[in-house]
């Protein structure tokens, strides 16, 4: 029996593509409240087909939790979240599956899962349709996306931590959805490897996909987003191109602390400083 034999799942329909510039997912008035305390107050966001919209702010500003609840994962106290012109609560767990991918800040396994094997779960939810006639096509270029193909025999649980980010990104991709959610996926990885994550989730907005990524690194969001979603306390204080919200004045403001903003000398790109 393979990996994917063990997930296997009644057969589903396949939904159709995105269309660049269309809204993917759309949070109306989103609030939320976590251990009796609001986490979101009043959210409104709109996830677009063909951008990369990066979720920004300072600790505890409720950037997970948001992509959380865009993904389905939490219940809200007030508002609502559209996937595809529909309401979140009214699609089954197997119906997201198939339209949006959710990389956690952190995997756990409780197998001896070998590097492969974890990917191959990414297919899981395309079991028992025509798409799973391209699960081997989708794994191996998955894995060579995250440039971890070398080690696909290796057991997860014997991986770096870098390396477990990677395999989870993966698997991620292996999943092949409309909509691509990750949560602070170049945490644990070295300057290459954060690099190749966004250059991943560009190309992926660039063939049509919506991509919602958390970031704490804001030249990493000034550099690879569409759009970013700026946080603090629970509300957006700021949404908008790079150019339009990555300003000394809101930075400055929102993570309380002296920020520059400037120009680089030879590529003319933002890139944002902490006053020292």
């Amino acid at each position: 029996m393979s990996m994917l034999d063990v997930f296997r799942a009644p057969p589903t329909e396949i939904p159709d593509p995105l269309i660049p510039g269309e809204v993917a997912i759309v949070a109306t008035g989103v609030s939320v409240e976590l251990g009796g305390k609001r986490v979101l107050n009043s959210v409104d966001l709109s996830v677009m087909a063909g951008e990369v919209l990066a979720l920004v702010g300072p600790n505890g500003a409720g950037k997970s939790t948001l992509l959380a609840a865009l993904a389905g994962d939490l219940e809200l106290e007030s508002g609502q979240i559209e996937l595809s012109g529909r309401p979140l609560h009214q699609w089954r767990a197997q119906e997201l599956a198939l339209r949006r991918a959710v990389l956690l800040q952190q995997i756990q396994l409780s197998f001896p899962f070998n590097v492969l094997e974890v990917v191959q779960m990414g297919r899981a939810p395309w079991s028992n349709t025509a798409a799973s006639l391209h699960d081997d096509e989708l794994i191996t270029a998955a894995m060579a996306a995250t440039d971890i193909s070398d080690f696909a025999q290796r057991r997860f649980s014997h991986l770096s931590g870098g390396e477990k980010a990677r395999v989870a990104l993966s698997r991620i991709l292996a999943q092949d959805t409309a909509v691509l959610m990750l949560d602070e996926p170049t945490a644990a990885l070295d300057l290459r490897h954060q690099e190749l994550v966004l250059q991943v989730a560009r190309a992926r907005a660039a063939a049509g996909r919506a991509v919602v990524v958390v970031l704490h690194d804001l030249n990493l969001a000034a550099g690879y987003a569409d759009k970013v979603a700026v946080l603090e306390k629970g509300q957006l204080a700021a949404l908008g191109t790079p150019e339009e919200v990555l300003t000394e004045e809101i930075l400055s403001r929102v993570y309380q602390h002296g920020i520059d903003v400037m120009a680089h000398p030879v590529t003319g790109r933002t890139i944002i400083f902490p006053r020292r």
